[in-house]
């Protein structure tokens, strides 16, 4: 049967269609395809080109206490990583920030450090409220050396770069050591013999970078005795507070602080009671406020 022109060139112009659409429709899947490609292979350069590091969850204070509740894992482009980033395996009960760092930091070896602070059997936690504090700056968290002034402006290191583990307005809590305390207390006792003496915190300003500090202050040759004798105080800790407690400084601790003593001998043992008495008020008073307060929230 004969076709009609006009029908035969409309087939023709429909199946012309239908080539070019293939051929269009292929072209564009090879696009795709290609492009598919090189988006799998841009994926797998970024994975060879990532390691699996830690970085901080939340900002961090110089000194702070760095362990795996403030990390979390992220991939991160090795272009970028420090060569020195951690695993958990460098992070102990004694790792510390050296400096302040913000949230999503990438942590490296450079930035931690390891505290000397050992938990031993004789740490305690110890409250003072008859220490000058700082106006500012002062928080939990804090690193602080207790220190000894005395009226004609000698000045001693007490004890060295403590964490501050609480604080009021005019109480801190400490964790000291068995010689740390004895020499506290020490200190105290004589600071309240000798008007114009004050016991003062100062604090560190990059504790994560600043070294501790070394005790200057000599206990008196009582208190040394009762360290030497003390089996709470560590071997390792003996040795070193020999050193410390040399013939040399508690000659000049004679000269010093027992010359200072003795200036006011007359009138010492009446400002260590009343001194004494206001410090027991005071941590009555602190206690019953703190009872209180508790007793409040109960209520609510």
């Amino acid at each position: 049967m004969a076709t009609n022109p006009m029908q035969r060139k409309a087939r023709n112009s429909i199946l012309l269609g239908i080539v070019i659409g293939l051929l269009i429709g292929a072209a564009i899947c090879a696009l795709l395809y290609m492009q598919l490609m090189k988006l799998q292979q841009e994926i797998q350069a970024t994975k060879a080109a990532t390691r699996t590091a830690y970085v901080l969850s939340r900002d961090v204070k110089s000194g702070e206490k760095i362990d795996m509740s403030v990390l979390k894992q992220q991939q991160v482009l090795q272009d970028v990583i420090p060569t020195d980033y951690i695993s958990p395996a460098d992070i102990t009960e004694n790792t510390i920030s050296k400096l302040d760092m913000t949230k999503g930091t990438v942590i490296s070896k450079a930035q931690l450090q390891e505290t000397d602070a050992k938990i031993t059997a004789d740490l305690r936690l110890q409250e003072y409220n008859m220490l000058i504090l700082p106006q500012q700056q002062l928080d939990i968290g804090s690193y602080v050396d207790v220190r000894l002034r005395l009226g004609n402006g000698q000045d001693y290191i007490v004890v060295s770069k403590k964490e501050v583990q609480n604080i009021t307005d005019d109480t801190i809590w400490m964790n000291l050591y068995e010689e740390e305390t004895l020499a506290m207390s020490n200190a105290i006792v004589e600071a309240y013999k000798m008007p114009g003496a004050k016991l003062y915190v100062d604090i560190y300003v990059e504790p994560g970078n600043q070294d501790k500090a070394i005790p200057t202050y000599i206990p008196s040759t009582e208190i040394i005795n009762l360290i030497n004798a003390d089996k709470n105080i560590t071997e390792e800790a003996r040795r070193a507070l020999a050193e410390r407690y040399s013939q040399d400084l508690r000659a000049r601790r004679e000269q010093d602080i027992n010359g200072q003593l003795n200036m006011y001998s007359e009138e010492a043992q009446d400002n260590l009671q009343e001194n004494v008495e206001q410090e027991i008020t005071k941590a009555k008073q602190a206690r019953k406020e703190y009872l209180d307060s508790l007793n409040a929230s109960t209520v609510e």
